[in-house]
């Protein structure tokens, strides 16, 4: 009996569609509209169904466009189902590359029921130009309106109206004035504490101790109480930390003040920068302050001196990772330096690391660095090989396409010289008909002949000019006696700590890469 086919579902609203009450590309209106072209166009399979409610489609951060991509590169659906490219993606970039080359790769078939585009029609081919287009202005439509949302909502806050989606902790929006910020009593009291208890010369390392060993709820806590985010703990349970508990001393809007513009970005679905604090903006005495003015001030004034920097910053900072909490690890720099958790010492937890010595660390990820350097070497000696194979075939059709296109013109010149003679009756009716019959179909075998090198050249062109620089040849020499920044950013994503010798490391495009080579096979075949 036949397996049944895996049927996947995608589903998009982001809040710009709430705000303009689209009421065509609700979730409810998309899932039906999907799964009764499934029912329609296909029989025995299986539905599963992703959605992403609140998010746009700018990137692919988002949860359930992720989980979707994933059962993509475990080989675990057939069909993907969407209502429009729109609801995938308005990146035109990314969508190309994943219409034309993850899911074609993947042998996935893709289809925008509202735009007629079904990937099954384009086997051997790429998308036609309305396609194209319809990506593009999917692109410039995100671009555009993320420009004018921005500048809305900056109007709105210079004229003092609170335009933020989410409030800051010990806030939450009045229920009849949505502008308007109001205190939550329950927080605020948490809020007080902590500035009372750093009044009291206590450290945020020592109060997120002491909040945790009394089970005090967190601030993401709080939100999920009230339904305003859904998220799962790093590890066995939400926790107090000290860099929570400084950014709490630091937010100005416990004074009664709006800030923003804290941040900007420099293109959309790009990456947010923090700006300088002179550059944010005030809207002072906006709500009202849960801490006064002269405590937040004088508490700014004596937290504000930072320690000088002894150390040079070691290369795997940032890339640590605990296996318990997920926490990143910190670096003790004593006599015998080492990584530690420092969650271990505010939750307590006994499954978070305690100590690895950095030496031991360094020997076992460095030997991993050498290997991983010797497979990605090997994989580009192939691909070069492939490519010169490649190079080889592509010049055979280029001068098998001479060939053809010479052979057509003879055949085309004959056919004139016969039309010639049946003009000047030196041939009879019949004989013209029946030697004009012959080269026709001959000059036909040759035009599709020119058609099947030309799909050819086409994919030897694009795969011989998809040549990278050997960016490993570098680290090929090396001895690898310490750890470059430059070598663990380009290669080491994450390093996992679970234990003292149960280390995981998570390598950098090391799938994409497999993914490439396989795809440089495929293309001589």
């Amino acid at each position: 009996m036949k397996n049944k086919m895996v049927i996947a579902i995608y589903m998009r609203l982001s809040q710009e569609d709430n705000s303009f009450a689209i009421e065509s590309n609700s979730i409810v209106n998309q899932r039906k509209l999907l799964c009764s072209y499934a029912a329609k166009h296909f029989d025995n399979y299986d539905l599963l169904e992703f959605l992403d409610d609140g998010h746009t489609g700018a990137n692919f951060d988002r949860p359930g466009v992720t989980e979707l991509l994933d059962k993509v590169r475990k080989g675990e659906l057939d069909c993907i189902l969407v209502k429009d490219l729109s609801r995938f993606s308005r990146d035109y970039i990314e969508t190309g590359f994943y219409l034309e080359k993850i899911f074609p790769f993947a042998g996935i078939r893709f289809i925008a029921v509202n735009d007629g585009y079904d990937s099954e029609r384009f086997k051997g081919g790429v998308a036609g130009m309305d396609t194209s287009f319809q990506n593009l202005m999917n692109d410039y439509y995100c671009k555009d309106i993320s420009v004018k949302v921005k500048s809305a909502l900056n109007a709105k806050k210079k004229k003092g109206i609170y335009a933020n989606g989410s409030c800051t902790f010990g806030y939450q929006k009045a229920p009849m004035e949505r502008n308007h910020l109001i205190i939550v009593e329950e927080e605020a009291a948490i809020i007080r504490r902590i500035f009372q208890m750093t009044l009291e010369g206590i450290s945020s390392h020592r109060i997120a101790q002491q909040f945790n060993a009394e089970r005090i709820k967190t601030p993401i806590e709080f939100k999920m109480d009230r339904g305003g985010a859904f998220m799962a703990p790093k590890g066995d349970c939400f926790a107090w930390s000290g860099s929570t508990i400084c950014r709490i001393l630091r937010d100005a809007t416990y004074t009664g003040d709006m800030v923003y513009g804290k941040y900007e970005m420099e293109e959309v679905s790009g990456k947010a920068r923090l700006k300088p604090r002179e550059e944010w903006k005030v809207f002072a005495n906006h709500h009202e302050a849960i801490i006064d003015r002269d405590i937040f001030e004088y508490i700014q004034q004596s937290r504000g001196t930072k320690k000088a920097v002894k150390y040079k910053r070691h290369p795997l900072i940032g890339k640590m990772i605990c296996g318990n909490c997920r926490k990143s690890l910190k670096i003790e720099r004593t006599k015998n330096p080492y990584f530690f958790c420092g969650n271990r010492y505010v939750t307590r937890s006994k499954n978070c690391v305690e100590k690895i010595n950095i030496q031991f660390l360094e020997k076992h990820v460095l030997s991993c660095l050498q290997e991983e350097v010797e497979k990605r070497l090997d994989m580009q000696s192939i691909c070069k090989e492939v490519r010169i194979r490649m190079e080889k075939e592509l010049k055979m059709f280029l001068e098998n396409k001479k060939k053809v296109s010479a052979n057509q013109k003879d055949l085309q010149t004959t056919e004139l010289k016969i039309y010639e003679a049946y003009v000047f009756e030196e041939k009879s009716r019949n004989d013209y008909i029946a030697e004009k019959k012959d080269l026709q179909e001959k000059i036909k075998q040759c035009l599709d002949r020119k058609k099947q090198i030309d799909k050819r050249i086409e994919i030897l062109k694009r795969k011989c000019g998809d040549e990278e620089p050997d960016i490993y040849e570098s680290l090929q020499n090396s001895d690898f006696a310490e750890i470059a920044q430059e070598m663990a950013d380009r290669l080491a994503k994450r390093i996992v700590i679970h234990s003292g010798t149960n280390i995981e490391i998570e390598w950098q495009d090391s799938e994409k890469m497999r993914e490439e080579l396989l795809q440089f096979q495929l293309a001589i075949i």
